[in-house]
């Protein structure tokens, strides 16, 4: 990687974390990404020989290592001390990110891999029943990727692309940037579902609670600002 040529902890912070990618890496090696086909999922535009190159540059720098993987015999990486100890500049990019340079979900930064991922990985399983169960998210619009399961099975959560062959047990149908809302909690589910802008089809007591189980961006609760002009006028 190209350095700043300065002696600065800023600047030597920065020759790591600024690549392009670097910190949705740890982004999600902080919610428990492992496998390189995990950050596929979560950040599907990254070329695959660039996430290796990434992640080979944060080996060598001391955030990450890769071990060995015993359940799936392959690698998997781990956050070290160093990596650990980024969690709270993560935190506070993410607020900074919502309050002050919040998305206006423009159609191009929309993606059903990342949307699925996210929402996998902030379902409250102690909300659903002690049980597996399987939900079904159907994009309509889309020509790829329409087909989405979750399979929850005693708090393990699975993201599915090809149906895991489990009986569903709720289905939720909607468009992108309709799910998209709900999960950033731009738009109330109560007023998705009496729009009719989501249905839902399955086991009334999942629909019930679906409130309580189905988590949004953890950034959500943080309102965004408008920014002022250069000039200084509103």
């Amino acid at each position: 990687m190209k350095g700043y040529g300065s002696y600065c902890p800023i600047a030597k912070a920065a020759e790591i974390l600024t690549e392009r990618w670097t910190l949705l890496l740890i982004r999600d090696l902080l919610l428990g990404a492992r496998h390189f086909n995990d950050f596929r999922l979560s950040i599907p535009l990254i070329p695959p020989a660039t996430l290796s190159k990434r992640l080979k540059s944060l080996q060598d720098a001391g955030v990450i290592e890769r071990v060995g993987s015993s359940d799936r015999g392959s690698w998997e990486y781990r956050l070290t001390e160093s990596g650990m100890a980024l969690k709270p500049f993560l935190d506070f990019a993410g607020e900074w990110g919502q309050r002050w340079v919040r998305s206006q979900l423009l159609r191009q930064e929309l993606h059903p891999s990342t949307l699925m991922w996210d929402i996998h990985r902030f379902i409250k399983s102690e909300h659903l029943p002690k049980r597996r169960v399987v939900i079904y998210f159907e994009f309509p619009e889309l020509r790829r990727m329409k087909q989405w399961w979750l399979v929850i099975d005693h708090g393990d959560v699975d993201v599915c692309l090809e149906d895991p062959g489990h009986e569903v047990d709720l289905t939720i149908s909607c468009d992108l940037r309709t799910l998209t809302e709900i999960f950033m909690d731009d738009l109330p589910l109560s007023r998705a579902k009496s729009s009719d802008r989501i249905i839902l089809i399955g086991e009334s007591e999942l629909i019930r609670t679906i409130g309580k189980w189905f988590g949004r961006m953890p950034f959500s609760s943080v309102k965004p600002q408008r920014q002022r002009s250069m000039s200084g006028h509103p």
